[in-house]
């Protein structure tokens, strides 16, 4: 199925109209499907549990070292996603995460970026979600099956060591659209510490 035919539209109300959480993601795009995604989890209530930034450089504490073991340990889960740039922030981790499917491996090595026109049809900037045909969470290898397994074995492990660490309950998500975007979001994840003053007055 091509990622971006159009999608049956359900219109009955959930749960009879209540508790209904519309979602944030990007409706026509399967999150199971080779390319890049840049990656943004945030702590509960954004609490610096992960260290702190001196001199624009960050210092991990226990927590935060947990935090980076485990995002590196990601392909070891799953096979079929690269760990790339990333970097542990006080409150969040930033970071790009490469899919490329088993079946595929052996064809091509190259990330394939989505097509510039059709990906410019709508904004994909979108936080974590579930949504449609395209349920990330029924597809084995997809982005929010390895950010679900990320945050659930951090706050598992931290908690071996610290009561009361926790995530938000989304993610944010970011499908890079082609070798530029890669390198712009590269370049934003190394700087993100000496930005982070700055930032945080914003």
């Amino acid at each position: 199925m091509n990622n971006y035919d159009p999608q049956p539209i359900n219109n009955k109300p959930k749960y009879k109209g209540k508790y209904r959480v519309d979602s944030t993601r990007f409706p026509a795009w399967n999150y199971a499907t080779n390319g890049g995604y840049f990656i943004t989890i945030c702590t509960e209530g954004k609490k610096c549990f992960f260290g702190e930034v001196v001199g624009g450089e960050m210092q991990l504490s226990q927590i935060g070292e947990v935090a980076q073991k485990l995002w590196c340990e990601i392909p070891q889960n799953f096979p079929n996603c690269h760990v790339d740039v990333f970097c542990i922030m006080p409150n969040h981790v930033h970071g790009i995460l490469l899919i490329k499917q088993i079946q595929d491996l052996e064809e091509e090595d190259a990330i394939d970026y989505p097509e510039e026109d059709a990906m410019n049809r709508v904004s994909t900037r979108r936080r974590g979600g579930v949504t449609g045909v395209f349920n990330p969470m029924l597809s084995k290898n997809s982005i929010s099956k390895i950010v679900r397994w990320y945050k659930g074995r951090c706050k598992f492990e931290i908690n071996q060591i610290y009561q009361g660490f926790g995530w938000q309950e989304r993610f944010y998500d970011e499908i890079i659209r082609n070798e530029f975007a890669l390198d712009k979001i590269q370049q934003y994840i190394i700087n993100n510490p000496i930005n982070w003053e700055g930032d945080r007055q914003q």
